[in-house]
């Protein structure tokens, strides 16, 4: 049998759930021999040494990606400017590579996925969205009959978890927010998760697995929870909806529209019940209707179960003596839908005289409304 090495760039929360999982020497994992000899960590002292006595550390990470000894490399340190060009050194040098990081893989995938090939070697990422759920490789190798219209998800725990807490706790922003931060959901700069951002990069990636396009960033519409105020919750739960964080690409006229936002969502659809730090994702497609996966979508071992599942598929492709297929071959012309065929619906509320709505009404072309009071103050959606 083949022995795999495996080299480590990043050794923090999800690295030492890569290690916790390979300890555990399930079957399927033993009969593949998989081993992690070297980690790239960016301190190193005594003490952490002795909790991983079989890996050598070092604080050398291009040193990994440059080892004859090393077969495949996982990243989870993150990062773009430092990470880029580590990824792109492991595949030059023939080494097959699994990461995590959306930042990255959202902006260079395409490229870095075509040095793999011209290199022979595989290059997946699964766990750079929505943690647990194998929704990359469902895209990949379940619709290959099939044509999907629509990918939506919450794919953004920790803006899920703070909506969580604003709808159903009655928490203000601020506090729901510190709430996130002091169990880890949310960083101490939360900017990147509240403002769409990490759900745009996500979107992007879905996008290339769900239609084989390759849009840009500055082709989501991006609204971050950040702006949400008490009467925006107080009209939902009047029209009977909660708000949750959804990443939606769509197909109009074989134009893809893309948007990051806060969404109304029935309490009759699935999403309704996926709360706090848990993620899903919609398939709609032409064949199969609607189909959805949910789950944790962060977390040490949700995330590292993900990337030992791109781990097992290129390690049986060692074994098997055979280059691992690319994890997807979608490849479509990339065509953004225009901003008059973007349509969206949108809920309005306004607090406002019988009178002064009465003329506003007309002035917006308003064709439906719903009144109703709250705290003593009228108001009409």
């Amino acid at each position: 049998m083949t022995r795999i090495n495996i080299g480590l760039l990043g050794l923090g929360t999800v690295g030492s759930g890569i290690v916790n999982i390979l300890q555990r020497k399930r079957p399927q994992l033993a009969a593949l021999d998989l081993h992690i000899t070297r980690a790239a960590v960016r301190n190193l002292y005594p003490k952490r040494q002795a909790l991983y006595p079989d890996i050598e550390l070092t604080t050398s990470a291009v040193s990994i990606t440059q080892d004859p000894d090393i077969d495949v490399v996982i990243e989870v340190m993150g990062g773009v400017k430092d990470t880029y060009p580590l990824l792109v050194n492991a595949l030059k040098h023939g080494k097959h590579v699994v990461s995590a990081n959306k930042d990255l893989l959202s902006e260079y995938g395409p490229e870095l996925s075509k040095l793999a090939q011209q290199n022979h070697v595989g290059l997946y990422y699964e766990a750079a969205v929505t943690g647990a759920i194998p929704i990359l490789h469902v895209l990949a190798q379940s619709y290959a009959g099939d044509k999907i219209t629509r990918v939506a998800g919450i794919v953004n725990g920790t803006s899920n978890y703070i909506l969580t807490q604003m709808v159903r706790e009655g928490r203000g922003y601020q506090e729901a927010l510190a709430a996130a931060q002091e169990l880890g959901f949310a960083e101490a700069d939360p900017t990147n998760d509240v403002e769409g951002f990490d759900a745009a990069y996500k979107l992007l990636i879905l996008s290339r697995f769900a239609f084989g396009m390759t849009p840009k960033l500055a082709d989501v519409k991006r609204q971050g929870i950040t702006t949400l105020q008490s009467g925006d919750f107080a009209a939902a739960r009047h029209f009977g909806y909660t708000l949750k964080p959804l990443a939606v690409g769509m197909l109009r006229a074989e134009q893809l529209d893309l948007r990051v936002g806060p969404y109304l969502v029935s309490p009759n659809h699935a999403f309704s019940s996926v709360i706090y730090e848990n993620n899903a994702v919609v398939v709609d497609s032409l064949n199969t209707k609607e189909i959805m996966l949910s789950g944790p979508g962060a977390g040490s071992l949700p995330t590292a179960n993900s990337i030992i599942s791109d781990l097992v598929t290129i390690g049986t492709a060692i074994h098997n003596g055979i280059e691992p297929a690319p994890f997807t071959s979608l490849v479509a012309p990339t065509a953004i839908c225009s901003p008059d065929r973007s349509v969206a619906a949108r809920l309005i509320a306004l607090k406002t005289s019988p009178e002064h709505f009465a003329e506003l009404r007309g002035q917006l072309g308003i064709t439906y409304t719903k009144p109703y009071v709250e705290d003593g103050v009228p108001y009409n959606c």
